[in-house]
Formats: C-alpha cells, structure tokens, sequence
C-alpha cells in the first residue's frame, strides 16, 4: 500500500494523513488512501520522488526469438526469458525479435522513457551482417543517412513516418559485415536502412547501448549493471 512507502520517515498515521490530503501521487497522478504500488511505479510527495524500493539494472544477452514485451501472454515475452528473481523488470527499448545482443532492464520506471527521449539518446553500437559484399559508396550514403518509413504511433493513432535518418558512424569490418553506431531508435531502422541501398540484413547483433557492453555475460544469460555501468 502507498502509505507503507513513507515508513523509513515517518509514521504510518501521518502517511495516512499525507495521502489523504492529495500532496502525494503515483505515475503522477494523485491517490487515494489504500491504493497499491508496485515495482517500477513512482511514488512522490509534494513533487518530490520517493525513495521506498530498491532499484534494479540488467544487461541481457537476448538469443534470437526473444521478444522484447512485458505482455505475458506473449510465450517468447522478455520477462519470462529473463526470469529475474527479485523484482518486476522492464526492458529499456527494444531488440528485434530476430536480433541478439544486449538488451538493459530495470524496475526504475523512470528510465524507460527518459532514455528514450529524443534529447537524452545515447550510442548504440551493432555488428552487421549482409548478405553481399558492401559497396564503398553504399558506406557513405549510409553514414550521411537515407530516407526509410516506419511505423509511428501519435495520439494513439497509427502512422507512417517517411524522413531521412541522422547521420552515423559505419566501420566496415569485413567484406559483408558493418559496425554500426546510431543516435536514434526508429523502428527496424538499421534493417530498413540497408534495404534502402540493396541489402538483406543476415545477422543483426547489438554490442553496446550508451557505454555499456556485453562484458561478464553471454547468450540467454544476465547480470546485474555494475557501479561503473550505472
């Protein structure tokens, strides 16, 4: 319950008396005395947030097939794949469904979306397969970015954004294999960017996400984030 949120500074009673007179909220939105939280859930008191659970931070070497929803009626849902034992975790972005590679997950609910802001974009580093060999002047088109359209969703309604992707680092590493560093997230976008200039993506596998690395795991494996990584 909401109130027992408040217990490491004050009694029980006066956090009763705090709900109930609206200064606190959960999500953001005021509640009522006797209301649940649950892991992930911000809990604030007159604006300020409230420390009341510990904070949880992965990194998951997601296997192919792994799909990166919370929807448990979803068998091949990240959650249950991970299985992580001591509180509800929540992936941070998202990894296709045919992709590998480091995925984080956290039950601070504020992460998700602030790392997701447009403003706040970190690197996230891939290693490239295709299906031919890559074209110097494909490389550079690619760096300086190519129009794709993918699927968006506005007020809830389901649109199709068709614009140029922000420029990014390319290191050709081998004859069909690219090192990739992008600065946005749009949907299937590197996948979407090679089939811009003619090629199929045989192997896409994520190696880094805003400094952090596949360091101390392995395929279908987790561990905790380290006080270096956080």
């Amino acid at each position: 319950r909401v109130n027992k949120c408040f217990k490491d500074f004050t009694s029980r009673r006066n956090a009763d008396r705090l709900v109930a007179s609206g200064a606190v909220t959960v999500n953001g939105a005021v509640v009522a005395a006797g209301a649940m939280v649950f892991p992930g859930d911000v809990v604030e008191l007159r604006g300020e947030r409230v420390r009341w659970e510990t904070l949880n931070y992965v990194k998951y070497w997601k296997p192919r097939g792994v799909t990166c929803t919370t929807d448990a009626r979803d068998r091949t849902n990240i959650v249950d794949a991970v299985n992580y034992p001591d509180a509800r975790l929540f992936p941070v972005g998202r990894l296709d469904k045919d992709s590998t590679g480091l995925i984080l997950l956290t039950s601070d609910g504020r992460l998700p979306n602030a790392a997701l802001r447009s403003g706040r974009k970190r690197d996230k580093k891939y290693l490239v397969v295709v299906d031919a060999v890559v074209r110097p002047e494909d490389v550079r088109m690619l760096r300086d970015g190519v129009v794709i359209s993918t699927p968006v969703q506005r007020d809830r309604v389901d649109r199709v954004l068709t614009a140029r992707t922000l420029p990014c680092e390319i290191d050709v590493v081998g004859a069909r294999t690219l090192e990739i560093t992008l600065r946005e997230g749009r949907n299937r976008q590197i996948r979407r960017m090679l089939d811009a200039v003619g090629y199929r993506v045989i192997n896409l596998h994520r190696t880094e996400i805003m400094g952090i690395g596949l360091r101390g795991t392995r395929e279908g494996r987790w561990v905790e984030c380290d006080e270096e990584e956080l």
